[in-house]
């Protein structure tokens, strides 16, 4: 350390601006050896990594990644409360060589901090690409601090790295308010930046078509529903292969008794739940990770930022709205790369009014049985209710629970061919964030619904008991207790219904009208998310409340719903 001082044991905060390389810088500073979780008291993650470094023990703390010091968002003043009143012996400040100057206005607030610190100045082979060259030298002897160049995703630059964190400084300059720091560091950049002249470079132009609001939509759609396809076709063969492993499992052990009745329908058809959304969730985060490491996910989203923003959202709320129409699930989890801790929480509560795919063979069964000839334009109409009432929801709940600004800055990262090393470790770390986090509550939640649905028989199980006690509840659209059954146990899985439906009411088109039959769609559209959902929910929000509202605050949205589709129906529908 700085003044001849040796520990056994030194701390350091690595911080710098989003999409910088900081991850990467930690991975080749630790060789991967690092652990994912929570800072404590909220969901912001934290990544922690230790080295021995001639014999030294480094512990590392990655920051999230953050403009300044001004906490504007969850992130922001994680990162603030970190620096301010945690204990750590230096500042690691990762900067991108090519767009110096806003990285120099966090480095500079990190300079009135007093904290020894060594700069990274990362991306150097992006800068070049784009004709930038920056003296690192002049920059070192500017700052008073030094300054290293890196490459980290090839490994260039950690060896000196390595032997300047024992030699930290403290920064000479000072910037007393935020508008001195901004001109401090353009006065820096004109300093220690020269820029070749080469006209427009080429990933400008793609980056011109990929922002463009026709152009850059077009390809944006394009790339969600490849993701789509990826996501769920190649993943339906291991479904599939799941599902008949889990239901050969259950049928092997059986149920005729109460303890292989557990067994083969509670635990291993529980377990099942949770597997059979594993393919699914790992190439969902394959295809978003690849969309993030190659730079163009944040073009995407300041393409859809410019429509979400009515919403009161941001342009990353778009990603888990197209995604829901696979799964709610995947969706929710993929809600995770919204930054702003209130617009993540308004659109993981308005993602459930997405009609996921489970629901379809609802659609399909009442469309056929009472729309016969239109059974096509019922379902697109249904999915356009589905649209408009997720827009709505997000929309409210930003201007009635979870107000605040929807601004948002996002620095456009450099493009890149991702590493596999890279996507598949993003993923796996989405993957056992589900598994670890919304599994266990998955199971429970699986017998718990197994036991009301067969106890104390099935013919006459609790589930059947509730449903006939709140049956007058639904009268006013005309569905019975039969229809109250099938409505419970959706809340297993939506397909369920129909399998439900098959056993109590076979002679459904005696039961219902195509009014009734197209309020129960809504309803099943609208109604309470599935016990995955709602566990998904839990885990994200990190409280049962949200959970409890979710499920409240849907079902009273589907009543209503159903209720004014009912007379509608009756007043335009010419059957």
């Amino acid at each position: 350390m700085a003044g001849g001082e040796r520990k056994e044991k030194i701390r350091i905060a690595m911080v710098g601006n989003p999409n910088v390389g900081k991850t990467a810088i930690l991975n080749a500073l630790t060789g991967g050896n690092f652990q994912v979780g929570n800072f404590p008291g909220t969901t912001v993650e934290k990544k922690e990594g230790r080295s021995v470094v001639n014999g030294v023990t480094v512990e590392f703390v990655d920051l999230p990644g953050i403009y300044g010091l001004e906490a504007y968002s969850a992130d922001e003043e994680v990162s603030r409360r970190f620096l301010m009143e945690e204990d750590y012996d230096l500042i690691l400040n990762v900067i991108d060589a090519s767009n110096l100057e806003r990285n120099l206005y966090l480095t500079l607030q990190l300079c009135n901090l007093g904290a020894p610190m060594v700069v990274a100045l990362n991306m150097l082979d992006e800068a070049r690409k784009r004709g930038i060259e920056v003296d690192s030298r002049t920059l070192s002897e500017t700052l008073g601090v030094p300054v290293v160049e890196t490459v980290a995703v090839k490994g260039e630059g950690i060896e000196e790295l390595k032997k300047a964190i024992f030699s930290p400084k403290r920064c000479r300059l000072r910037a007393r308010t935020r508008e001195e720091a901004v001109r401090l560091a353009e006065s820096i950049v004109k300093f220690v930046v020269r820029k070749r002249d080469e006209g427009l470079h080429y990933l400008d132009k793609i980056d011109e078509v990929f922002t463009d609001p026709v152009l850059g939509m077009l390809v944006f759609l394009s790339t969600m529903w490849m993701l789509f396809k990826f996501t769920y076709q190649v993943a339906s063969p291991l479904v599939a292969l799941i599902e008949v492993g889990v239901d050969t499992l259950s049928s092997l052990v059986g149920s005729g008794t109460l303890l292989t009745s557990l067994l083969s329908e509670g635990v291993i058809k529980g377990v099942g739940s949770v597997l059979v959304f594993v393919p699914n969730i790992a190439f969902l985060f394959m295809g978003l990770a690849f969309m993030e490491l190659s730079g163009y996910m944040a073009r995407a989203v300041f393409l859809m930022d410019r429509i979400m923003s009515r919403l009161e959202l941001n342009g990353r709320a778009a990603i888990p709205m197209i995604m829901g129409f696979g799964c709610n699930v995947p969706a929710i989890l993929t809600a995770r790369g919204i930054e702003d801790p209130k617009v993540r929480m308004a659109t993981i509560l308005s993602l459930p009014f997405i009609s996921c795919s489970a629901r379809l063979p609802v659609y399909v069964l009442l469309a056929g049985l009472f729309f016969p000839g239109r059974g096509g334009e019922v379902i697109m109409l249904i999915y356009l209710i589905s649209v408009a009432f997720a827009m709505l929801s997000a929309y409210a709940l930003r201007k009635l629970i979870f107000k605040g600004d929807a601004d948002f800055v996002m620095e456009m990262p450099p493009y890149r061919i991702p590493r596999v090393r890279d996507i598949l470790k993003n993923a796996w770390g989405g993957l056992r964030h589900f598994l670890e986090k919304a599994g266990t509550i998955i199971l429970a939640m699986s017998v718990v619904l197994w036991f009301i649905t067969n106890f104390p028989n099935k013919t006459d199980s609790y589930a059947f008991m509730l449903g006939e006690a709140i049956s007058p509840l639904f009268s006013p659209m005309g569905w019975n207790g039969k229809v109250a059954v099938a409505l419970l146990t959706g809340l297993i899985a939506k397909e369920v219904i129909v399998e439900t439906l098959s056993i109590t009411a076979p002679n459904l088109h005696a039961m219902l009208t195509p009014s009734s039959a197209f309020a129960l769609m809504v309803f099943i559209l609208l109604y309470m998310p599935c016990a995955a959902t709602l566990a998904v929910i839990k885990s994200e929000t990190g409280s049962w409340k949200w959970v409890a509202f979710s499920a409240v605050y849907s079902f009273s949205i589907a009543y209503v719903a159903s209720l004014f589709f009912l007379e509608l129906v009756k007043v335009v529908w010419v059957v």
